[in-house]
């Protein structure tokens, strides 16, 4: 069985190995702590677990780099996410849903964009037509209701809870209680979108 001592050794050994390789933290935006036992009252304990880690040649690469910690959501680890600054633009995503294809439309929306000729080369023909579904795909969401935009709200409003929570009294008993709750009403959501697509 480990005692408090072997972990403390072990940890040093860590600290050390870290900066034998010449590892360094990346700056952190976003969360304070990245880990919560998920306990409620005196039990709650919050500690900065999670770091990336980069080597001084990366950062030479990548100096507008950092590391942002989001809220946990419905985890008791908070993801961590690698940001930087870039000038280049974001080409937008093409997002498909599950439930666009038991419309009955939707063979019909596919087959008239799909039958249309584009000169060019095959990649670009491809590019332009998923282009054309994708506002054909838009318009069928909108009809389908709001599902995503609960999810959404519910992810809002529990990014604010816990976000309250890392930065105001960590064990504020009715903060805790507040978030748990919230944390079951986005799952909640998040359940019923993924049953619809």
């Amino acid at each position: 069985m480990w005692t408090f001592g072997d972990i403390r050794l072990a940890m040093e050994d860590l600290c050390a190995c870290i900066l034998d390789a010449g590892f360094i933290s990346l700056p952190m935006q976003g969360c304070s702590f990245t880990w919560h036992n998920c306990s409620e009252g005196h039990r709650s304990l919050w500690k900065r677990l999670d770091r990336m880690l980069v080597n001084d040649l990366w950062l030479m690469n990548w100096p507008n780099a950092y590391c942002l910690s989001l809220t946990p959501r419905t985890s008791d680890h908070s993801p961590l996410v690698l940001g930087g600054y870039s000038d280049a633009p974001q080409a937008g995503l093409f997002r498909f849903d599950n439930f666009l294809a038991r419309s009955p439309k939707f063979i019909s929306a596919v087959q008239n964009v799909w039958r249309h000729h584009i000169m060019g080369t095959l990649m670009y023909a491809v590019t332009r037509k998923l282009k054309a579904l994708k506002s054909v795909f838009q318009a069928q969401r909108k009809k389908k209701g709001d599902l995503a935009l609960n999810v959404k709200l519910a992810a809002e409003f529990l990014t604010i809870a816990q976000t309250i929570l890392h930065t105001e009294d960590r064990h504020n008993s009715l903060l805790l209680h507040l978030e748990s709750c919230y944390r079951l009403i986005f799952l909640k959501a998040a359940k019923l979108e993924q049953c619809m697509l």
